[in-house]
């Protein structure tokens, strides 16, 4: 039975703290390495991994997508969460291509848990480059909009050590998108009480931004997700933490896109910005959960829970926020 504890401690000390290195650049593990290959069901999957030559295992990454999405908008976070020392699983609802159409979706966690099967297939296949490479008992759910819904409901069911829901929209039972009934035909987001179960096994960061208009009744995305926080947690959900960032941090600077296509990086898709500000507080989360064991002596501890925190957070751009640590005793910490 001790042997989870021992490897928890050797994992934590392969990586450096929060205060060691720059959580707002590249870091220590690049140059940034991705392949290509199919799930179970023989859907694309990009896998995106920093040098995998030493013996060390690196915690894994579930990082699914928002609607029209693709990988090159979230280019940036993601080769940031690689070179800090993350294996990142991109999984597909269908494929690269078909899954820029808008009528391609999956708010129901399926295409996120395809993501997590993949990784403990590839960890036992010899034929795999993350072949005895992960440590599969330090897993990461993160997510973006319609990804983000699909992060929360698939909380429900992988053993993740946290959820990570950047941007989710509204929940239910009104949304939009609504939820009427139960299953998959009749609700196409979140409920409070998915949050709340969720919330009673991980710890849960949702961010949002002031200017996210996505979502009727524009532009008070934001201040409706807020509420759905508020209702999810009833003042007592422990470990965790609404973000909204500012509509400053969180402009659009038009550099979003290529040549064939354009795409926001303020607002709603602030996730998807070159130094979008979201980009280090998920790692922040997901270092302390996956590679600090959620030391509560680390420095990521401290950034994310700690006496200076809200302080910390009202510096980089958060404006409105909710911060309620699992290991304290001392309450809701907010500003809204």
């Amino acid at each position: 039975r001790m042997l989870p504890a021992i490897a928890a401690i050797s994992i934590s000390a392969s990586f450096p703290d929060c205060d060691q290195v720059n959580l707002t650049s590249l870091g220590p593990y690049g140059p940034q390495t991705w392949f290509n290959d199919t799930d179970a069901a023989d859907i694309p999957i990009f896998v995106f991994h920093p040098d995998l030559s030493s013996s060390s295992l690196f915690p894994v990454m579930i990082f699914s997508h928002g609607t029209t999405g693709e990988y090159a908008m979230y280019r940036f976070a993601i080769e940031r969460y690689v070179t800090h020392g993350f294996v990142v699983v991109f999984p597909h609802i269908k494929g690269p291509s078909q899954d820029v159409n808008p009528l391609t979706l999956d708010p129901h966690g399926v295409f996120t848990t395809k993501g997590y099967s993949y990784a403990l297939a590839a960890h036992n296949d010899t034929t795999n480059p993350l072949y005895s490479k992960l440590d599969l008992s330090n897993v990461i759910l993160a997510g973006h909009s319609m990804g983000a819904t699909s992060t929360i409901m698939a909380s429900l069911k992988v053993p993740a050590k946290a959820c990570l829901a950047q941007h989710p929209g509204i929940c239910g039972p009104f949304g939009p998108p609504p939820c009427l009934g139960p299953g998959p035909l009749l609700c196409n987001t979140w409920m409070p009480s998915d949050f709340e179960t969720v919330s009673s096994k991980m710890p849960v960061l949702l961010t949002t931004a002031t200017n996210d208009g996505a979502f009727w009744p524009a532009p008070h995305t934001a201040e409706h997700e807020l509420g759905c926080f508020q209702k999810s947690t009833k003042g007592l959900g422990k470990g965790t933490l609404f973000a909204q960032f500012s509509s400053a941090v969180c402009l659009d600077d038009g550099k979003g896109g290529r040549y064939d296509r354009k795409w926001s990086d303020g607002g709603h898709d602030c996730p998807m910005g070159e130094e979008s500000p979201e980009t280090q507080w998920v790692l922040t989360a997901a270092k302390l959960y996956a590679q600090f064991g959620a030391s509560t002596t680390s420095s990521c501890y401290s950034s994310l829970w700690g006496p200076q925190a809200a302080a910390a957070m009202s510096k980089a751009g958060i404006e409105k926020h909710i911060i309620n640590p699992s290991n304290s005793s001392t309450g809701i910490v907010q500003h809204i």
